[in-house]
């Protein structure tokens, strides 16, 4: 083992790995941004939308939720590629084809995936969120802008954050997946440092051990927010 590790060490894969932590950072925030985005608007809609919207919403969490996530992947990605190559090659964006395409794909599956979920998430939070404030609000003549900004968001993304924080990590494995259509993210980069060095077991190892720091380091970030932002609105409960 410590054999294996030195010479993972000398022959670079370590920041091999790195960048490839990094890229899947990116990747989950870029996602759950996208899918936090749809997911306040999906719950929107299904509390104050018109029957078809609540329809089109319901359909799409359904969908979402009941197919596999690699399979979203590879529609989006084989859906698409032939246009997105047709236009590269008129843009003459042969390099930009080949090293952004995955990655918009992962951005874009990352957030539909986490969306579905995060519609859920939003919709709990925002029934959470006692109208009479925002009926004494609009009696105290706060605009709808106001309320939407000093009263509703706060209390909206508070009551979100432990059902965020299940989705977050979800989309942070889920990353792995797109290591499938070419995108060299830390599974990619553990699975060609393996091929290359023929130490799998411990290119595997290093990987869970950042996934696990990534996780670790994120579920404090969550924690921290919960503590931080709930004080006030603890006091106004008791």
């Amino acid at each position: 083992m410590n054999t294996a590790l030195i010479d993972i060490l000398q022959s670079g894969w370590i920041g091999m790995l790195l960048r490839g932590a990094g890229m899947t950072i990116f990747i989950s925030l870029c996602g759950i941004a996208l899918g936090m985005a749809i997911g306040i608007a999906g719950a929107a809609a299904k509390i104050g939308g018109s029957w078809p919207v609540r329809g089109l919403v319901g359909l799409y969490t359904l969908i979402v939720r009941s197919v596999p996530e690699l399979l979203i992947i590879y529609l989006l990605f084989f859906g698409t590629v032939q246009p997105a190559a047709d236009l590269a090659d008129y843009l003459a964006w042969d390099e930009l084809m080949s090293s952004a395409f995955p990655m918009l794909i992962g951005i874009l599956a990352i957030g539909l995936i986490s969306g579905s979920y995060s519609v859920e998430v939003f919709r709990g939070a925002f029934k959470a969120i006692d109208p009479g404030q925002i009926e004494a609000a609009r009696a105290f003549g706060m605009s709808r802008a106001q309320c939407l900004r000093r009263i509703t968001l706060p209390q909206l993304l508070w009551y979100a954050l432990p059902g965020a924080n299940n989705v977050w990590q979800n989309a942070l494995k889920d990353t792995a997946l797109i290591s499938l259509v070419g995108l060299v993210e830390l599974m990619r980069a553990a699975v060609l440092g393996a091929a290359a060095t023929r130490e799998p077991m411990t290119l595997y190892l290093l990987a869970g051990a950042l996934y696990f720091l990534i996780g670790l380091f994120s579920q404090g970030l969550f924690v921290l927010a919960e503590r931080r932002y709930g004080h006030g609105m603890r006091r106004a409960a008791a």
